[in-house]
């Protein structure tokens, strides 16, 4: 049995003697049929991703104890009330247009939410989640080759955006809108899905297949670019088809990160 032990991330949260008492520890507990290994966490599988996604999020507030039923209602609502959001903005839309949208009445709406920016929240929590939990899927299913990875990783993410474009707009125009402990647990799991990109390009640098740089930028840029088509679609979908667009973003990160011989390379 192996247990990989990324030391690296530790020391940056743990001094040096606290790190070797941990992998001890780790050694002590599951006996001596564990291979103990160190390094950065790039080299090894993902492992405990939940660890990266146990964020503490704000609390919705409801009158409704059947969690199964709030989570039916609030999904609904989700999707009824982004586009009254992305079409009168979220400062303009009222509470008549949320139910109108919603097809709820106001007592009935106010069983599963406390006040208008709590849907904005929820918004923005289920599409942080979704694109958290495909990149964590995507790194889990392919670990040896960190440029396909990012392939997938950027289609499968891209495929998303495309679904929820509104959504994503949304998030851009309106995060100042969140209140304070809103904004610092969306911002908080953003920061972390950034995180993950990082990893993954910083396990091919490592390799030496992607180019040398700085890879959290690197990675804050990618996933910047990554919200390219909903900010710029007003003017995309006048002249490209929705292939053409994914195609011609994935090959200018890959160009970008991995310099254009290593990509002509690649695909040969």
């Amino acid at each position: 049995m192996k247990i990989y032990i990324p030391t690296v991330c530790l020391s940056r949260l743990l001094p040096q003697t606290q790190t070797l008492i941990f992998c001890l520890t780790i050694f002590l507990k599951f006996g001596r049929g564990v291979s103990v290994q160190s390094g950065h966490p790039a080299d090894y599988p993902l492992i405990f991703p939940s660890m990266r996604m146990q964020l503490q999020e704000r609390a919705v507030e409801t009158k409704v104890k059947d969690g199964v039923l709030v989570k039916q209602r609030r999904e609904e609502i989700i999707r009824a009330v982004s586009q009254v959001f992305t079409q009168k903005g979220y400062h303009s839309a009222t509470i008549r247009d949320i139910c109108e949208a919603s097809g709820l009445g106001p007592g009935t709406l106010y069983n599963y939410i406390k006040k208008k920016e709590d849907i904005l929240y929820l918004i923005y929590n289920q599409l942080t989640m979704m694109l958290s939990e495909c990149l964590v899927e995507s790194i889990k299913k392919n670990q040896r080759d960190p440029v396909e990875q990012l392939r997938e990783v950027l289609g499968k993410t891209i495929q998303i955006i495309w679904q929820y474009q509104d959504l994503t707009r949304l998030m851009y125009q309106e995060t100042a809108s969140l209140d304070k402990e809103s904004r610092h647990n969306i911002l908080k799991r953003e920061s972390d899905y950034v995180s993950l990109f990082e990893t993954t390009l910083e396990r091919g640098r490592k390799r030496g297949i992607i180019r040398h740089g700085q890879t959290q930028i690197d990675a804050d840029i990618v996933v910047y670019l990554l919200a390219f088509i909903p900010l710029r679609r007003w003017n995309l979908k006048k002249r490209f088809q929705e292939k053409e667009i994914t195609a011609g973003l994935v090959d200018f990160i890959l160009r970008a990160v991995l310099g254009s011989e290593k990509r002509n390379e690649k695909r040969k």
